[in-house]
């Protein structure tokens, strides 16, 4: 009796399974997207440019298509970083809206909660040389000039893997933003560097300008060199509030990833008082204002970012079909 089962062909035993040719096409996409981000990471450093969120949009687009999803990227994100670029060209607009700035009276907090010394003062004591850079100068200057790249970069990862959550990621981000800046209409405060145009002068320098000194130039794009930002928006930190915000979501969505993310956020505290863009009372007030977005935006329930997606407010309603 035959049996029922025939032997493959050479042409099926040859021919290689559809799995691995997939495996195959997925390392080398990571191995392609990684040779291009250390290229556009090597490239923005000899030329000197930061990340901002104009140039996060080509950087992203490039993966996108790569990935096959290049229209959606552009539907899903340029309406956001447009609202962000908007958002800082106002910044610039608030200063000449605002009450009267506040420099004492934050000098006198941080005297309070540190018992009698102003943390800026006392770490660029410590640290900080005028005459000469020094590797911590250049390390917290370029973790300040990262400010975007993290909360952006996480904002990318969870497009990638969950649409939903990265709505409500990026709804965090604009709460907090548009919070901050009506706080800075209300409540403007000077950093450190610039207490001696508004009260007591704190023997602090603004280490970042100093950095840019010596190595001859200040790394920007050219729209956000062309922006006019707001030098009295020291309270709350973004620069606080951003990091915390992808610690919280990526803790949320992925707890072993969360640990390097905090770490980095911390780095990014550090940094900014030591650089004398903030206080640390305005880490406080970005410490408290992510915290209060994300809880008002998880408890949302059902409400995202994806309820103002073009394409809802095209759709016709169906017809209601009423049972004969």
């Amino acid at each position: 009796m035959l049996s029922s089962q025939t032997a493959p062909t050479v042409a099926e035993v040859r021919a290689p399974s559809t799995s691995d040719g997939g495996r195959s096409m997925t390392r080398a996409m990571r191995w392609l997207l990684v040779s291009y981000l250390a290229l556009i990471v090597l490239i923005m450093v000899v030329a000197k440019i930061s990340m901002t969120p104009d140039l996060f949009v080509l950087w992203g687009l490039v993966v996108a298509v790569i990935l096959g999803r290049g229209l959606a990227f552009l539907r899903d994100w340029l309406p956001l970083v447009a609202i962000f670029v908007a958002w800082e060209s106002a910044r610039g607009l608030s200063q000449h809206l605002a009450a009267r700035v506040q420099s004492d009276s934050v000098i006198m907090a941080e005297r309070l909660f540190f018992f009698g010394i102003v943390p800026t003062e006392e770490l660029q004591r410590l640290w900080h040389d005028p005459a000469r850079l020094t590797a911590l100068d250049l390390l917290m200057s370029a973790v300040y000039l990262a400010h975007f790249i993290l909360p952006l970069g996480i904002g990318f990862l969870l497009w990638l893997r969950n649409r939903g959550l990265f709505f409500r990621y990026m709804t965090c981000l604009m709460v907090v933003s548009f919070a901050a800046f009506f706080t800075a209409i209300v409540l403007p405060v000077a950093p450190p560097r610039f207490s001696a145009q508004y009260g007591e002068a704190l023997a602090v320098r603004d280490v970042m300008a100093d950095t840019f000194a010596h190595l001859g130039s200040a790394p920007s794009s050219w729209l956000y060199g062309n922006i006019n930002g707001n030098p009295v928006a020291a309270f709350p930190s973004l620069h606080a509030a951003y990091p915390l915000l992808a610690y919280l979501f990526v803790r949320s969505h992925r707890p072993s990833w969360a640990w390097p993310v905090l770490l980095y956020t911390l780095v990014v505290w550090f940094a900014i008082v030591y650089l004398g863009h903030h206080y640390v009372v305005d880490i406080f007030g970005g410490i408290a204002y992510a915290v209060v977005a994300y809880w008002l935006v998880s408890r949302s329930a059902g409400w995202d970012m994806a309820r103002l997606d073009p394409r809802r407010w095209l759709r016709l309603r169906r017809p209601v079909v009423v049972p004969e």
